[in-house]
């Protein structure tokens, strides 16, 4: 495959492509596969350029923000436990905050928090807002925030009617459709 960092930016190559994952995968082409940085994509997670999320797989997903809003419009919201409406509650109480702070406020044990806090981001309701600290080169934390809060700090579109068309023609330049059943399902 063509490397497209040769000829485009990360956020670029997301506004045409609308979706990205973080890791190599035989399902989607990933930010490594396609040769970009970790610092790339929190760059654009910094400028509110991506929407990290979850929704594809359960899978690091980077979506651009055309697709996160159309995706929004597609998928049938999924209810919450109590476990994710307490972490989405706190969170929305905070406004912005890193996982241990948040898990530490709710007193979960670790796994209960981290399986109802993946599901806030398959489902679209958090999302990073930032960068947090750095762990290395590869890896860092980040600062999240509920998808609402995001939203404020970028320029909202207009509901679209024909949006699931135009979401389809966007995702499937690189998704086959079987992947994009799945992930709009």
């Amino acid at each position: 495959m063509e490397n497209p960092k040769d000829k485009m930016s990360l956020k670029d190559y997301l506004d045409f492509a609308g979706i990205l994952t973080c890791n190599s995968n035989p399902y989607l082409p990933s930010l490594i596969d396609l040769g970009y940085a970790w610092s790339d994509a929190t760059a654009l997670i910094d400028s509110h350029d991506l929407f990290y999320c979850k929704a594809y797989r359960k899978r690091t997903t980077y979506l651009s923000r055309q697709a996160y809003f159309l995706l929004k419009q597609c998928r049938t919201r999924k209810p919450l436990g109590i476990e994710s409406i307490q972490i989405y509650e706190n969170l929305k109480n905070i406004g912005i905050s890193d996982m241990e702070t948040l898990r530490s406020m709710t007193g979960m044990e670790a796994k209960i928090f981290t399986k109802a806090f993946d599901f806030l981001l398959e489902n679209l309701n958090i999302t990073a807002y930032k960068n947090g600290k750095v762990l290395n080169p590869y890896w860092s934390t980040f600062l999240y925030c509920t998808a609402e809060t995001w939203e404020k700090s970028v320029e909202t579109p207009p509901a679209n009617d024909d949006a699931g068309i135009e979401l389809k023609t966007i995702l499937l330049r690189t998704m086959p459709e079987k992947a994009y059943k799945l992930l709009t399902k």
